[in-house]
């Protein structure tokens, strides 16, 4: 592993991805139990909900929250003059015990009008160290998908002193002061599908992590 260098992205680029791709990947606190339906598919060429993770796909414990549809009122207009045409997003819930908190995997899935993922992912790989108090960590990407990125975010706090998800330590020099949520998550493209799968919490492992970004991707095509 190694330290990913910092980028200064233009603040066009910078709200373009961060509304496109935080949008439902993170997961409110309180829902409830259950698998609800996914709500219909958008017209378009591709059906993203059967290349979304099902409970079997993941590890013992964790409980499908929701599978849904994008509405296109969720997505800026940079998105789609981008060439968004939809978005489906799950989200999975762990317990865990009552000491060490909710573990929380989010898969956001996205259908774009072009198959250049490449860039796309450098941009949003490189965009999403723009969040104050969180360092960042580059992680070795899951084997069998090119060009994917994997990403630790690790919470700094305002001691100077930093948390992990994952056990990554940043250094002092790093700090900053607006501790957040950190979290792991990869990042790739397929075709003209773009995924992010993030895991946060106290169980959050990257070997699962890995494991899951690779089912994911074996389901798309």
């Amino acid at each position: 592993m190694q330290y990913m260098p910092r980028y200064i992205a233009p603040v066009f680029l910078v709200m373009t991805f961060i509304v496109l791709l935080c949008a439902g990947c993170t997961s409110p606190s309180g829902i409830p139990s259950g698998t609800p339906a996914a709500t219909p598919s958008p017209a378009g060429n591709l059906s993203l909900a059967p290349l979304a993770l099902n409970p079997a796909d993941l590890p013992a414990g964790f409980v499908q929250q929701s599978g849904r549809y994008k509405s296109p009122d969720e997505v800026s207009a940079a998105a789609k003059y981008l060439g968004w045409q939809q978005g489906y997003v799950a989200n999975f819930t762990s317990a865990g015990n009552v000491s060490s908190g909710t573990t929380t995997i989010t898969q956001t899935i996205t259908q774009y009008n072009t198959t250049n993922m490449t860039e796309l992912v450098g941009i949003v790989s490189a965009n999403e160290e723009q969040h104050t108090g969180l360092g960042f960590i580059a992680l070795d990407p899951p084997s069998g998908i090119p060009g994917a990125r994997a990403i630790n975010a690790i919470v700094v706090n305002i001691s100077g002193s930093s948390s992990s998800v994952g056990g990554g330590i940043l250094p002092v020099a790093q700090a900053t002061s607006a501790p957040v949520t950190g979290y792991m998550e990869v990042i790739f493209g397929k075709g003209q599908v773009f995924e992010v799968i993030r895991m946060t919490g106290p169980g959050a492992q990257y070997n699962t992590l890995a494991a899951l970004a690779q089912t994911a991707y074996a389901k798309s095509g």
